[in-house]
């Protein structure tokens, strides 16, 4: 296939390009005119990598925290909206469920997949702070590294990120026992002090989990973990642009104290996003959605609405360039995941994972491997209620 006529984001200069782009076996080949190829006119269109979404819980009523079945309907919606990779995010629970849940996700990786492709598995939980769990129920369970590592061998090698409070009983030999094994520790849902939050970070802590969100509120004598989170250059922040966990301001005040190359875009979705206003049960308990609020029946956020693609048009409406939402969309995921050399650019050898779309982020076309994605309606007419009821 070429894509030809449209400006591409070149991942090595990060720059757009009007350059044809060269895709063959599922890989990008050449910013390259060739003959005998499939084109794709992509005249007065953008070219950019498909998002990756390293905090995601369910979609159109799939939850991925689920122990058993497949995610197909969730992983063809998310595609047409151009999450085209993604890390099943599994809430947290007793550790028996999460396990459980881990080991589901990690067979269905196994499995051939469709639509946006699973590429690892972030465990919210279960050792968090039972002062910040925000809409979460958190076990009684302690936090341990024997506890960490029935999690971790649940994860087959595909747990790639773990949120736990820095405070909690051995979190700090827990954070320097994942990276050891390869999994990135974010601190969240955590009531930790300054001082706490920086043990974390010099124990091994690289994340935190949807910064200014079930975390201690920021004050000017104890800045807390916002304080470190917002300073510390070895800390990644997790960010939801929904507009409703944060508030324009504090997503802009996220961007100067961060800069985008430490800002992780994700949706935090769950299994009632992209679903109509309604009420819907969730492990057990009732969220009620309206006008893209999730609430639970005590009044606290449940989670987001939306998909990555909203977040992206609320950061291009306050001036962030379509580059830049890149970076924090595609990029920086696919590095969290230890995926970069394989996805997260446009770049010769990495996966054709690319969505095609105008300077406002209107969606004409999604790539995963080089094949075009089904439309949502496409999705709809295939999966019917499926997609409408949880």
């Amino acid at each position: 296939m070429l894509i030809k006529n449209a400006r591409v984001l070149n991942g090595q200069t990060g720059r757009f390009e009007d350059v044809p782009l060269h895709v063959q076996d599922g890989k990008i080949a050449a910013f390259a005119d060739v003959d005998d190829a499939d084109v794709f006119d992509g005249a007065g269109l953008y070219v950019i990598p498909g998002f990756i979404d390293t905090h995601i819980h369910g979609y159109v009523g799939v939850e991925f925290a689920k122990k058993g079945g497949g995610f197909t309907v969730a992983q063809e919606v998310l595609a047409a909206e151009g999450t085209t990779g993604f890390a099943a995010t599994v809430r947290c629970m007793e550790l028996q469920d999460m396990t459980a849940a881990a080991e589901n996700i990690a067979a269905q990786m196994k499995l051939p997949q469709t639509g946006a492709k699973i590429l690892g598995i972030h465990a919210e939980g279960p050792f968090v702070s039972h002062q910040r769990c925000g809409a979460m129920i958190p076990p009684d369970v302690e936090c341990s590294v024997d506890n960490a590592a029935s999690l971790i061998d649940a994860g087959d090698g595909q747990l790639k990120i773990m949120t736990l409070a820095p405070e909690r009983e051995n979190a700090l030999d827990v954070i320097a026992y994942a990276d050891k094994r390869g999994v990135a520790c974010s601190m969240g849902h955590t009531d930790a002090t300054f001082q706490e939050a920086c043990r974390g970070v010099d124990a091994g802590a690289v994340r935190a989990t949807h910064v200014f969100n079930a975390m201690r509120p920021l004050s000017h004598r104890e800045t807390g973990i916002l304080g470190v989170a917002l300073t510390d250059e070895r800390v990644t922040g997790e960010m939801i642009a929904d507009f409703i966990h944060l508030d324009p301001a504090a997503v802009k005040l996220i961007l100067r104290a961060k800069g985008i190359e430490n800002v992780t875009l994700i949706s935090d979705a769950g299994a009632q996003s992209g679903l109509p206003d309604g009420d819907y049960v969730v492990g057990g308990r009732v969220r009620h959605v309206r006008d893209g609020l999730c609430l639970n029946d005590d009044g606290r956020i449940a989670g987001s609405c939306f998909s990555m693609l909203c977040g992206a048009k609320n950061l291009l409406s306050l001036g962030v360039s379509l580059e830049d939402i890149a970076l924090m969309a595609s990029v920086n995921p696919a590095k969290a995941l230890g995926i970069f050399e394989q996805t997260g650019s446009i770049a010769v050898g990495k996966c054709a994972d690319l969505i095609v779309c105008d300077e406002a982020l209107n969606i004409k076309a999604v790539f995963v491997d080089g094949v075009l994605q089904k439309t949502r309606d496409a999705v709809a007419s295939l999966h019917g209620d499926d997609i409408d009821v949880l």
